[in-house]
């Protein structure tokens, strides 16, 4: 079984922007991670990672990672956790305040939410 907690600050750097967007690149390289049990996790993760922006990218008509619109709220939903705001700079400053992962992975997607928050 792997120990998450004994890797825990090398999961909280690993849970980040720039991951996700090495692995919508193709480009995540885990080859210097020499602690077998490490790149064990984090193989893991960035599997579950690849998997949950594959389906961002079929359902999402945002463009951006984990945010939908539901009617009058901005909502970014990750296994439980819901963050719900009126605007999209307000969801995206509640997001990442928390440390969680705001990537944009269809800008042009991403720019129309933007558009609609000065409009709305």
């Amino acid at each position: 079984m792997l120990d998450f907690e004994k890797f825990r600050y090398e999961i909280i750097e690993f849970m980040c922007e720039d991951t996700l967007k090495a692995i919508d690149w193709g480009v995540l390289d885990l080859g210097h991670i020499k602690n077998y049990e490490l790149k064990e996790i984090l193989l893991t993760l960035e599997t579950a990672l690849a998997l949950e922006l594959e389906s961002n990218y079929i359902n999402n008509n945002t463009g951006i990672f984990r945010v939908s619109l539901k009617g009058h709220y901005w909502c970014y939903e990750e296994k439980g956790i819901k963050i719900k705001a009126k605007n999209i700079s307000e969801l995206k400053r509640i997001v990442k305040s928390q440390n969680r992962i705001w990537y944009v992975f269809d800008e042009e997607l991403g720019g129309r939410c933007v558009k609609l928050k000065r409009i709305g």
